[in-house]
């Protein structure tokens, strides 16, 4: 296999990686602020 394809292929899989992260981190965010905000106005 040509050696660029292979450090295409890599870096494609750590960009997809980190978009999940990313979404996973957003969501996190988004659930920790709903949290406050429902506690806050008990």
């Amino acid at each position: 296999m040509d050696e660029k394809i292979m450090v295409n292929d890599i870096l494609a899989s750590v960009k997809s990686d980190l978009s999940c992260y990313q979404t996973a981190i957003s969501e996190c965010e988004n659930m920790r602020i709903k949290t406050n905000s429902s506690t806050n106005k008990k």
